[in-house]
């Protein structure tokens, strides 16, 4: 039998994340920091809001990015 999944949006810490690849492409992070540093302090809850970052639960209570590492990782290196 088949189990229904949905989505839950919870706010985790940036520090709590972990990376499902052993690299990452500095030169993308890079140009996703300077974007970021781009934008005025009072707006910065703005593209927090439209790039949220899925990541999965796993064993552990561990978190994993799945999608957009480069820009947690330009997030983690801001912070």
């Amino acid at each position: 039998m088949a189990t229904a999944r949905h989505s839950v949006l919870k706010p985790v810490s940036i520090d709590s994340l972990h990376h499902t690849q052993i690299t990452v492409g500095m030169r993308e992070v890079k140009e996703k920091r300077l974007c970021w540093r781009k934008y005025p302090a009072d707006k910065k809850a703005e593209p927090l809001g439209r790039h949220m970052i899925p990541v999965i639960f796993a064993p552990k209570e561990r978190y994993y990015v799945v999608d957009h590492r480069h820009l947690a990782f330009a997030f983690h290196e801001e912070a």
